[in-house]
């Protein structure tokens, strides 16, 4: 699976695996953006770029119930509204923070199949946070096609607590 972060410039992303199943964070993937470095690995999937900021390539199971997503969005600021923000926590630097924070994010819960290739694109916007599920396909001509996957979603929040899962069992 790749998962693409539509606009890195603007938000640090980190990404991590649920189990919908059981409704609860299963580990930490990786940074999309605003981590330490560029994530560099690449699992040989079609239309594979350079590693860069704001994409990531992860191995996911086949054949069982798997959700990905947002563990964490932040809003990239500067230094100084960051300091001024924590300083004055009710002045404009504080607003600015809260006016771009980005809303719930729905990660998609799905069953991959064996031999597929998926993409997640993932858009955090000030007060809400879009994602698109993709199935990837090569064309004869080498073109790369992506296939919208309809899924359930799993709402998680930004702040520590219990994530909304779908009602359904596996």
């Amino acid at each position: 699976m790749r998962i693409v972060l539509v606009n890195p410039e603007a938000y640090s992303v980190h990404i991590a695996e649920y189990d919908p199943v059981a409704c609860k964070k299963t580990g930490d993937v990786g940074w999309l953006s605003g981590g330490r470095k560029i994530d560099a690995v690449r699992i040989d999937m079609p239309g594979s770029e350079m590693p860069r900021e704001g994409l990531l390539e992860r191995r996911i199971p086949a054949d069982r119930r798997f959700a990905i997503g947002a563990g964490f969005i932040m809003p990239k600021q500067s230094i100084s509204t960051s300091l001024m923000g924590a300083i004055s926590p009710g002045g404009a630097s504080a607003k600015a923070l809260t006016d771009s924070q980005s809303a719930f994010c729905e990660a998609p819960v799905f069953i991959p199949l064996a031999g597929q290739f998926y993409e997640l694109h993932l858009h955090p916007q000030p007060q809400r946070c879009e994602s698109t599920l993709y199935r990837l396909e090569t064309l004869t001509d080498g073109n790369l096609k992506r296939i919208p996957v309809m899924a359930e979603r799993i709402r998680f929040p930004l702040a520590p607590g219990k994530p909304v899962c779908p009602e359904s069992g596996p």
